[in-house]
């Protein structure tokens, strides 16, 4: 059957277990925490958008330049990125075969949209909830819903 890894993460940190078959448990492979998806837009980025001149509008005054993404939104774009690199490192050095996501939706769907085609591939099911502080017997509970442990 192989070995399946299960990530277990939201924006402050993730917990990555392993699991080699039926009655086997979670044995945990790290834990990584990202205390920058705690931090508010205010104490990540502290300066505003700059202001620009109207391009071809003849009016010399000032507009604000907005941003697309919040500070925030940002550093957890990253992180989502960061653990699928891990995830695709693992990938690659044949660490496991098979994968398990469990987030909450939002970042879930960071999380999909960051792992590459061969990862992606590997996904066996996902939990679609924060679970990143439970213990190790609510986290088999609610794998339930993905796969055996």
């Amino acid at each position: 059957m192989g070995r399946t890894w299960i990530l277990v993460a939201h924006e402050a940190g993730a917990r990555l277990f392993a699991n080699d078959g039926i009655g086997q448990g979670l044995a945990l492979v790290q834990s990584i925490d990202h205390p920058e998806g705690r931090a508010r837009d205010r104490d990540i980025d502290s300066d505003r958008p700059g202001r620009s001149f109207r391009k071809n509008s003849g009016d010399p005054r000032r507009a604000s330049m907005g941003q697309s993404e919040s500070p925030h939104d940002r550093v957890v774009s990253d992180f989502s990125r960061t653990l699928a690199n891990k995830l695709r490192h693992g990938r690659v050095q044949n660490q496991f075969d098979r994968l398990v996501l469990v987030a909450p939706p939002r970042f879930l769907g960071l999380l999909r949209s960051a792992l590459d085609g061969p990862t992606s591939q590997l996904v066996i099911g996902s939990v679609d909830k924060d679970l990143a502080t439970s213990t190790e017997a609510e986290l088999i509970q609610h794998l339930g819903e993905a796969i055996v442990i």
